[in-house]
């Protein structure tokens, strides 16, 4: 009876034997204040036409993008989420969210450039003063809500408080089709208002291959 209740608790403990050391080879690799840019599972119709929208079929399509925390012995991801705001994630939740290659998670660390660094801890401590505010459904820079790649522009701001990740123009187009995705046809008209079409803003995809950081490492 003893052996069974020993062998028991060992496969009830697997899980998070698993859940460390995956958290710990991926802690190796990071930064405080690194960016994870990840591809989103597409279990969403936000998230297919965020891919749509800012990826063409031969690029990695990257969907959402967090703030490498660490606080204490925890490695946490500050992110702006649909569901639940602005909010702070362990590592190991976070990257659960990304689809999976081969069985590795489609997620890349961007890390500022050398003459950024001094930025980091001003970054992350004004990402974290963020918890709590609402997701910007709007895309709309000014308010105050955030989405993902928002949050990271104005976390990220020079010693003369300007954004190092410059505003691009928006397109909520499918890059392949030049068509407007039918979501965002439907999400903005919930919202009583136009899309906002060349409008200045950010998305994970394009801030991934931004001239201030550099893709130090990848998990696929």
């Amino acid at each position: 009876m003893i052996a069974k209740r020993v062998l028991l608790a060992f496969f009830i403990s697997l899980p998070f034997i698993f859940q460390s050391c995956d958290t710990k080879q991926n802690y190796d690799a990071l930064q405080d204040g690194d960016l994870l840019f990840i591809v989103g599972k597409s279990q969403s119709e936000q998230t297919n036409a965020i891919k749509k929208s800012t990826s063409k079929l031969d690029e990695i399509p990257f969907s959402h993008v967090g703030i490498v925390k660490f606080e204490d012995e925890n490695v946490y991801v500050i992110e702006a989420t649909p569901s639940d705001g602005i909010i702070q994630t362990l590592l190991y939740e976070y990257m659960q969210k990304a689809e999976k290659r081969n069985g590795k998670p489609l997620v890349a660390v961007g890390r500022v450039k050398p003459e950024y660094q001094y930025l980091v801890p001003l970054a992350v401590e004004k990402a974290g003063d963020q918890l709590g505010r609402p997701y910007d459904y709007a895309y709309e820079e000014g308010n105050d809500a955030y989405y993902c790649s928002e949050l990271v522009r104005f976390a990220y701001l020079d010693s003369l408080r300007n954004p190092i990740f410059p505003a691009i123009a928006m397109t909520f187009k499918n890059r392949e089709t030049g068509e407007t995705e039918a979501y965002w046809t439907k999400h903005f008209a919930g919202l009583q208002q136009e899309i906002p079409e060349g409008k200045p803003g950010t998305n994970p995809a394009d801030m991934a291959k931004s001239p201030v950081i550099d893709i130090v490492h990848t998990y696929y």
